[in-house]
């Protein structure tokens, strides 16, 4: 091969791989891994779920530990971003530390997906509201039958931890639900930065509902996204949740790395 040929090989793929969307990238990333991709129409909205099973050697006696992503990039400046997926799966990096059986469950409207029903609103405003949450949990409840878990420990990053702890109070058999750099409260954190409030959204710290589950909540010291003083109304109103600072650990850096020795699930608190 010349190396004038070797080298339009390499620009080709080079422009192939720049236009690839972030959903692709993440298949991508997750066949590379050896998860299995499945489309779940369960809910209202279509999804994507990563699936890693059981093999033999694996617990399979244990939960089925569901991983959710963070918001993603809901916005470009002022305007309502295109395509809200990740570009940085911090969830789907730990579920590929994590032991199985465990599912990655995409959100309503990302990944690429779209439906009748899709609108901006899902994933700015809405971003936590009642339908967005329902049909997560739908499909949740898809990947339990999928990988016949009837046990569930939910594990969220960033607004995926919001979402987790909204998702866990609709499932029936929850073991756990562990948040990473969670925004537990969305008007103390909307406030905080000066963003607008997710009106149409559910709020963690002004939920009604019983929390019977050991939780527990993971914060870096250096994160400046989800400073301490914006979750204090959650643990006001759930004090039996268990709270964890990392030193040294901001929003990102450096849950992916250290997740295999941070991620024991919580236990249930003492009477």
């Amino acid at each position: 091969m010349s190396l004038r040929v070797a080298l339009n090989a390499v620009l080709a793929t080079m422009v192939l791989s720049g236009c690839s969307s972030a959903g692709q990238r993440l298949d991508q990333r997750a066949r590379a891994a050896g998860l299995e991709i499945v489309h779940v129409a369960a809910g209202a909205f279509p999804s994507i779920v990563y699936l890693k099973r059981s093999t033999a050697g694996d617990h399979a006696s244990e939960p089925l530990t569901i991983f959710l992503e963070g918001d993603g990039i809901p916005w470009l400046g002022r305007t309502p971003s295109e395509d809200p997926t990740p570009r940085q799966p911090v969830a789907l990096e730990m579920l590929m530390q994590a032991p199985a059986p465990a599912a990655y469950v995409t959100r309503p409207c990302y990944h690429g997906l779209r439906s009748d029903k899709c609108n901006f609103e899902l994933w700015t405003g809405a971003r936590y509201s009642t339908e967005v949450v329902e049909s997560m949990v739908a499909t949740v409840r898809d990947a339990q039958r999928r990988l016949g878990g009837e046990r569930v420990a939910l594990v969220g990053y960033s607004g995926g931890g919001a979402l987790a702890v909204l998702i866990a109070e609709r499932l029936e058999n929850v073991t756990s639900v562990v948040t990473v750099a969670a925004n537990l409260d969305t008007d103390a954190w909307t406030d905080h930065h000066e963003y607008l409030r997710l009106s149409q959204s559910l709020n963690p710290a002004l939920s009604h509902n019983p929390h019977p589950w050991p939780e527990l909540h993971l914060r870096g010291s250096n994160d400046p996204v989800v400073p301490p003083a914006t979750t204090e109304r959650y643990f006001a109103r759930y004090p039996q949740a268990q709270q964890r600072t990392i030193a040294g650990f901001d929003h990102i850096c450096c849950w992916v790395r250290d997740w295999p020795t941070i991620s024991v699930p919580p236990t249930a608190p003492a009477p």
